[in-house]
């Protein structure tokens, strides 16, 4: 197949965001006086979902709760944890040399808009991106077949098997379907591919440096 149009998530695809993804979360359960014994094993699972989604299912929240938890979680993600991550080895060489291949690059993320701006800004990878698509503050168009959807209404294009939606968790390959998209897992990131028994992507992806087999010449 060959793609005319890249769209790329961001945690667990770009960028290793666990450090203040969960670090933002433990400022919470900090905040909330959270037991010990009550705190989840294991917080991968708010890397990458819409954060009211894994607020919801982790804790057991409602969703005025989950709400709540979101602002505190963000005093701390929206001065320190923002800022606590790292690209992944070889990502800057794929995106560019994607980009000289003359494919379209677009940034499509659950994440806050705001914040992947911020990052990507930060970062110096948004040289690369044609467009940005993530959440708004509120939570709204956090699903990702509705940040797909946008993405292509902003790139003025419609959906096609043309168009690749890349990403680390089987909710990317889920929201791909929906949209009417090919989809590319990676496996690298923060999912693991028993996850994606169920719903296979078109592709796998096994290392950032493979990215590059995304272009066809």
């Amino acid at each position: 197949m060959k793609y005319t149009h890249l769209f790329f998530d961001l945690d667990g695809t770009l960028i290793d965001s666990r450090l203040g993804i969960l670090n933002s979360v433990k400022y919470f359960m900090d905040k909330k006086d959270i037991a010990e014994e009550d705190r989840p094993l294991d917080l991968n699972p708010f890397i990458g979902p819409p954060l009211r989604d894994s607020f919801r299912l982790l804790f057991g929240l409602t969703t005025n709760e989950a709400e709540q938890a979101v602002h505190i979680y963000r005093e701390y993600y929206s001065i320190k944890g923002y800022r606590e991550y790292s690209v992944y080895p070889h990502v800057e060489e794929a995106l560019n040399y994607l980009k000289n291949c003359g494919l379209s690059l677009s940034l499509v993320t659950s994440k806050a808009e705001y914040f992947a701006h911020k990052i990507i800004q930060e970062a110096g990878l948004s040289r690369w991106f044609d467009a940005v698509s993530g959440s708004m503050l509120t939570g709204e168009r956090s699903k990702k077949h509705e940040l797909i959807l946008h993405t292509l209404e902003q790139l003025q294009i419609k959906a096609s098997r043309s168009i690749l939606m890349v990403g680390d968790r089987y909710f990317d390959v889920e929201g791909a379907r929906a949209a009417g998209v090919s989809s590319a897992a990676v496996l690298y990131g923060y999912g693991q591919k028993e996850e994606f028994t169920l719903m296979p992507p078109d592709r796998f992806i096994n290392s950032p440096r493979c990215l590059k087999s995304l272009a066809v010449k």
